[in-house]
């Protein structure tokens, strides 16, 4: 079933809804589960209702036999046959038999989460300095950057699009489906990049979204755009979205994906530029002695892979004097007096 026919019940016991409510610390989940509301407003309510039962629910480390989840199914389906006069009549016994069979339901999903280990979805994180390449459940494949997190569903429905969550960046290769299936892209700013076939790259980190088309054609979803308004991307652009605006500008989308062969190339970046790589992909700290040395820019390419030898080629390439202060990377100019 999808998340868009669920009951207020549904909600309740669906146990990716769960951990949002909870607030296990999983920024991925808080971010699909925003971006989709956002989608839906027609489910605002059942999603504001179920939040409110799950919320006063305390799990208590109890598990319910056969005959007792029998008789609580019973239960739940002689409530909801109850008539509109016969609620009015009673609200506190409707709400008490509605919250007693989630406290009693939750509790048995619960212990079959803790025991069984299971998840209703999956998650693929990259350290620093290491990349993965991932195929969906679709064939779809992704290159996910270092110091990425990658968030979608365990299974896929064929009458359901095809829904991922982005912290990072990555790298996408989608398959067009026969039954033309959305394939959404989720970020934390609440762009949703919306696909049926096409290669694209998004980068979320530092509350910016950059979005670069390879091929085909992309629909982006703003978090301000007016009337739901969508921006109809053609390979070669790039859309820019930080502090609630957005730039497009013309690029050359190999610019935007050459990591992907463990590369980077360079066109005219600046120091500045490179320097939030570094820290991206690496989780370097770089400071540089003289704040004018930020704009300087250099043209070529260099190979990824160990952050010493791309600090020297930095430093090569920007004439540079690179030194250590524990964790932190001291950048100054070589021509600057010891």
């Amino acid at each position: 079933m999808r998340y868009s026919d669920f009951s207020v019940t549904d909600f309740t016991l669906d146990e990716y809804f769960q951990s949002w409510v909870f607030n296990r610390g999983d920024e991925s989940v808080d971010r699909f589960w925003k971006n989709w509301i956002m989608d839906h407003p027609e489910k605002s309510a059942d999603i504001a209702e179920a939040r409110r039962i799950l919320q006063a629910i305390e799990f208590k480390n109890h598990t319910l036999t056969e005959g007792e989840l029998a008789q609580l199914w019973s239960r739940i389906h002689q409530t909801e046959d109850v008539t509109p006069m016969g609620r009015k009549s009673s609200p506190g016994g409707y709400l008490f038999l509605k919250y007693a069979a989630a406290i009693a339901l939750l509790a048995v999903v619960t212990a079959a989460y803790l025991f069984s280990g299971h998840k209703p979805w999956k998650e693929y994180r990259t350290a620093y300095g290491k990349t993965e390449e991932i195929e969906l459940p679709d064939g779809s494949r992704v290159v996910l950057n270092a110091n990425s997190t990658l968030t979608l569903m365990s299974e896929w429905n064929d009458d359901s699009d095809r829904e991922i969550s982005l912290n990072g960046e990555a790298f996408f290769s989608v398959v067009h489906t026969a039954n033309d299936q959305l394939f959404k892209v989720n970020t934390a700013e609440g762009v949703t990049v919306e696909v049926l076939g096409t290669t694209f790259n998004v980068y979320n980190r530092t509350n910016e979204t950059k979005v670069v088309l390879n091929s085909g054609q992309i629909r982006l979803n703003l978090p301000n755009a007016e009337s739901g308004e969508k921006i109809l991307m053609k390979p070669g652009e790039m859309i820019e979205y930080k502090e609630q605006r957005y730039k497009k500008k013309s690029v050359d989308p190999q610019l935007y994906s050459a990591w992907t062969n463990n590369k980077i190339i360079l066109n005219r970046t600046s120091l500045s530029e490179m320097i939030s790589m570094l820290k991206d992909n690496y989780g370097l700290e770089v400071k540089v002695a003289d704040p004018v040395l930020l704009k300087q820019t250099v043209s070529g390419s260099m190979p990824l892979g160990d952050p010493e030898v791309l600090l020297k080629q930095m430093a090569m390439a920007f004439q540079l004097k690179i030194r250590r202060e524990g964790n932190v990377i001291i950048a100054e100019d070589t021509n600057e007096n010891p």
